[in-house]
């Protein structure tokens, strides 16, 4: 057990998994969960026509632990994307 840090020292917490982008970024990633899921359940993407965020977009739901089905349902617009995108850590929010 270690001691705890002397006073007036910040303790950062070390978080696991990937940093929640940001502004631009965050949308893009946003876009790219959505091209990733409708390449999944809809239609296969061409490499050539993939977002640069597609392989991170990948790893993200890989993370998320959806299902077909469930991925199915948040291919559209609506509550279920918005589950998808919050489950992400991309929510609007």
């Amino acid at each position: 057990m270690s001691a705890p840090p002397p006073p007036g020292r910040k303790i950062i917490p070390l978080m696991v998994g990937p940093a929640t982008p940001t502004g631009e970024r965050r949308d893009a990633m946003r876009g790219a969960v959505v091209q990733v899921v409708r390449h999944l359940v809809i239609e296969r993407v061409p490499p050539q026509e993939r977002s640069p965020y597609f392989d991170q977009a990948l790893a993200l739901l890989d993370l998320a632990g959806w299902g077909l089905d469930e991925l199915l349902a948040a291919a559209d617009a609506g509550p279920a994307r918005d589950d998808l995108l919050r489950a992400v850590g991309l929510s609007g929010t």
